[in-house]
């Protein structure tokens, strides 16, 4: 239990890190404008771009921290570095191409993170609450970035802030480095605690269905992934732009809208971790995990939709019903790697890989349509887009129920 409280906390920071990292340029693109003017579609553009270059690597990241299970910590520092040279970057640009290399070395650095993560918490015996606390913690970096950012601007401008983030991110990178616990005996003790968990049986299907069930989740994953990335990355934008909030409003609102996301994955995940200590069946836990994600989804998709019909003058209504759909989106933010944990006997780095660059190929061209069809239309077009791929992913996870249900009942006959 010692082992995990470490591993989860330092693992932990590395998230906060990287979420901060990952939506600083979002936080400050309001203020960035009063230098460097960009249109939604650009701000677009630099959403997209580290997303995709994450999507591209995650699948190597994941392969590597299989076959080298101690190379994760270093992953997952030297990424954080990364992302302290991203922040001096940007200080430095002065147009939109230098905004884009910048942009270029931040995918990279954020690459490094999540399957290794994913890896190391599903190792360990309370998978679900740990999962839960990994995510609080990167969706609290999500959450206090534009509120600090904002800080910054204000007082020294949008450069000091993403220098006073980059010493930040260097000062992380070295504490892990240093820090986080990596020794042979260390990755013994968690697999060791793991398999003695005697009260909750993991068995395997064949791998023809592994193979179909991990296609369905990371479909799923793959149609959750705009959702989650354009409200994380355009909730300042929107403030400010759609619901016509001062840029100081508009970070203290997203701060809180999205403070209040991570209390929802927190509490998400402790429901699950109760769920799944009282000797349930891995059908049971699948299931229960599979119907949060159905509430989660479809409960966003409705308030996704209802944004659409409501007039863009009407601010405080428009904050309310974003914020009730941020938080019920969150309730699922970390239940698919726990359900790839319980069908994916090996090799989960892998799996996790192929997971989160499936997630981040999508959520990376996210932010360019949502940003084009708000030059060419309105927000309210943009969330009508979010609002049917809500829609088509909560037909996918009817679909995994359906078929993993059907599998399991045959099984007994």
């Amino acid at each position: 239990m010692e082992n995990e409280k470490r591993v989860v906390f330092w693992t932990g920071l590395g998230h906060f890190s990287n979420h901060t990292g990952n939506y600083l340029t979002a936080a400050l693109l309001i203020f960035l404008q009063s230098d460097i003017f960009l249109t939604q579609t650009e701000r677009g553009i630099l959403g997209t771009i580290p997303l995709l270059i994450m999507g591209i690597f995650s699948i190597g990241v994941g392969r590597i921290s299989d076959k080298y299970p101690y190379s994760g910590k270093h992953l997952i520092w030297i990424g954080t570095i990364g992302l302290g040279i991203f922040c001096v970057l940007m200080s430095l640009a002065d147009n939109f191409e230098q905004l884009v290399l910048a942009t270029t070395i931040l995918g990279v650095s954020l690459s490094t993170f999540h399957p290794v993560a994913f890896t190391f918490i599903n190792k360990m015996v309370n998978q679900d609450r740990n999962m839960g606390i990994l995510s609080v913690f990167g969706n609290t970096g999500s959450a206090v970035t534009p509120l600090l950012a904002m800080f910054f601007s204000v007082i020294w401008g949008w450069r000091s802030a993403f220098i006073a983030f980059g010493i930040f991110q260097f000062i992380v990178g070295i504490t892990i480095w240093v820090f986080f616990p990596n020794s042979p005996e260390f990755h013994d003790q968690l697999l060791k605690s793991n398999n003695n968990i005697s009260d909750n049986p993991k068995t395997t299907s064949t791998n023809n269905h592994v193979a179909l069930f991990v296609i369905i989740l990371v479909l799923i994953s793959a149609l959750r992934a705009p959702v989650f990335r354009c409200i994380s990355y355009f909730t300042s934008i929107v403030f400010n732009d759609a619901f016509m909030f001062t840029p100081i409003e508009s970070s203290i609102l997203a701060a809180t809208v999205l403070g209040i996301g991570a209390m929802g994955t927190y509490i998400m995940g402790v429901i699950n971790n109760k769920r799944i200590t009282k000797g349930v069946s891995q059908q049971q836990r699948v299931l229960f995990r599979t119907n949060s994600l159905l509430l989660s989804t479809g409960s966003s998709a409705i308030f996704l939709l209802i944004l659409v019909l409501i007039p863009m003058d009407q601010s405080l209504i428009l904050l309310v019903t974003y914020l009730i759909l941020t938080f019920f989106f969150f309730l699922g933010a970390a239940i698919l790697p726990t359900i790839i944990s319980e069908i994916t006997p090996n090799e989960m780095g892998s799996v996790f890989g192929i997971l989160f660059s499936g997630a981040t190929l999508t959520g990376a061209i996210a932010p360019t349509i949502f940003g084009f069809l708000a030059d060419t239309y309105d927000f309210a077009v943009s969330f009508l887009f979010l609002g049917l791929d809500a829609m088509a992913c909560l037909l996918l996870i009817f679909l995994f129920k359906m078929l993993y249900n059907k599998k399991q009942n045959n099984k007994r006959i």
